[in-house]
């Protein structure tokens, strides 16, 4: 069973079709790709360090292009077989951030909310969890989880195309909820927390990465025009005191948390897996410590919450 038997049901439709009834005319592409992928059998599979996956197929020689067909890669990387998927995040950087904090995700059970291509899910694998349900609404990050889990092979790991407020749970809980970049992205962050608070168990623990503003400017800088590092969409971009008032105010108690870690261009650039514009183009050029639209440049940082029993 994955989870619980509510969402062993909810996510097995989605083990033949990653897409389930949504619609996109890049779909038949994407699932041309996937049924083109060898499916190798004899490989060696590594998620503790890294996500890699070494096999022996000399006979197969389209792969590297067939994955640069679901580019853009926002997050990695990944190492399949002798291919280097060198994505635009060194999403390795922020996982090392993460195990600084000590958390056991041993045999716990996990979602991952707005989980890309489920990078992140794959280390939470590689570090003893026992399943992982990853929410992601964008359709190239689904179908680039559905080639990598056609290597990784894993029945501890699915993904449902969907936002999390789209998803009601009746009775399914998890002890351990991933939300990483997407704070700043909510109109309403307290009912976001709120939202992710409700699927958690009790004594469960809530960990959300984001990007934090100066004290300055209260409980939150709100970016004009919803632009922000270059970003669209987004909304409110919380001080550290601002998002320990959100905390507060749902009880959520504090266990632990990171030093603020600034946003560089080794961390985030575009690459040949992501040839678009990225994080050379959210920094005023002229002074690095301002963004293109002159707030503060972007510092990340990890809170890690439990739900009181």
């Amino acid at each position: 069973m994955f989870v619980s038997c509510e969402v062993d049901n909810l996510t097995k439709p989605y083990l033949s079709n990653p897409f389930g009834k949504k619609k996109d005319k890049r779909i038949e592409s994407w699932l041309e790709i996937m049924n083109t992928l060898p499916c190798p059998a004899n490989k060696k599979v590594s998620l503790e360090s890294e996500v890699r996956v070494d096999f022996e197929d000399d006979t197969f020689y389209e792969l590297k292009d067939l994955l640069l067909r679901l580019s853009p890669w926002r997050k990695g990387p990944f190492h399949i077989r002798d291919i280097f998927i060198d994505s635009e995040w060194r999403s390795d950087e922020k996982w090392k951030r993460f195990k600084k904090l000590n958390i056991d995700l041993k045999e716990k059970n996990i979602l991952d909310v707005g989980s890309g291509n489920g990078y992140y899910a794959f280390r939470m694998l590689g570090d003893g969890a026992n399943n992982i349900l990853c929410l992601e609404p964008n359709l190239v990050h689904v179908s680039q989880f559905a080639a990598l889990n056609r290597f990784v092979t894993s029945d501890n790991i699915r993904m449902l195309p969907e936002r999390l407020e789209n998803i009601k749970f009746s009775d399914t809980k998890f002890d351990v909820v991933f939300s990483m970049g997407l704070l700043y992205h909510q109109r309403d962050p307290s009912q976001h927390i709120k939202d992710l608070k409700n699927t958690l168990k009790d004594g469960g623990q809530l960990v959300i990465e984001t990007i934090v503003s100066p004290e300055a400017y209260g409980n939150f800088l709100e970016p004009s025009e919803g632009r922000y590092a270059s970003m669209p969409n987004v909304h409110y971009v919380h001080t550290d005191k601002g998002c320990k008032k959100l905390f507060e105010e749902l009880s959520l108690s504090l266990q632990c948390e990171s030093y603020n870690t600034r946003t560089t261009g080794q961390e985030q650039r575009k690459t040949e897996w992501m040839p678009f514009k990225s994080f050379e183009s959210a920094l005023n050029p002229s002074n690095l410590d301002l963004t293109i639209e002159g707030y503060p440049a972007p510092e990340r940082k990890f809170y890690v919450l439990e739900k009181e029993a």
